[in-house]
């Protein structure tokens, strides 16, 4: 079982709350950050979500409140970048941030209605300071909907510990998801013509 199918067995209200639905905050062709509130218990409690898209495959860098070490969170917490990318507003697929001891290791899934998810690869990880942690996922390696030029994310983390025995959830937003514009996809602004002159 992944650390994903693990998490969804803690109850179906996370997957509700994950795959609520979307009013979308709309990104801008630019990159993006996202600050979110002091409102969960546990290290893994988000305080800002930066994405870096501009000219690049996507770069989600998850900023937490407190400091932490790789080998605090081994097998206690999680971090899930949710990807929502074909016909309604449910993820189709995840990038999974775990430690395995002293290391961080990235992964990417496709998630499937019957039956464990889909193992896609590896997910290069960058360590930036000691509240974050970094993933880049080439949008190449998702499957889009005919004429989907958007996708949708979101970020999830789990964190157990004797303040989270029951697990410590926190979202990014904690409502709904982010809409960003794939490259060279976002729409034209309209063009009024212009006023013919007065004679």
């Amino acid at each position: 079982m992944t650390p994903h199918g693990w998490s969804r067995s803690l109850g179906s209200f996370v997957v509700a709350i994950a795959v609520a639905s979307i009013a979308a905050i709309t990104a801008s062709a630019h990159d993006t950050d996202l600050k979110d509130p002091n409102d969960t218990r546990g290290t893994l409690d988000i305080r800002q979500v930066k994405l870096a898209h501009e000219d690049r495959p996507p770069m989600w860098t998850v900023v937490t409140f407190a400091e932490w070490r790789i080998h605090e969170i081994w097998d206690r917490g999680y971090v899930e970048i949710l990807l929502d990318t074909r016909r309604d507003e449910r993820p189709e697929y995840y990038a999974l941030i775990r430690a395995n001891e002293w290391t961080l290791e990235g992964t990417l899934w496709r998630i499937r209605e019957i039956g464990p998810d889909s193992y896609l690869g590896t997910v290069p990880l960058k360590r930036m300071s000691g509240r974050s942690v970094s993933a880049t996922v080439g949008l190449w390696r998702l499957e889009f909907g005919e004429r989907r030029g958007y996708y949708r994310w979101q970020v999830h983390t789990i964190f157990t510990s004797d303040a989270c025995r029951r697990s410590c959830h926190d979202l990014a937003p904690d409502h709904g998801a982010v809409l960003q514009w794939r490259p060279g996809r976002s729409p034209s602004p309209s063009v009024s013509p212009s006023p013919s002159p007065s004679p």
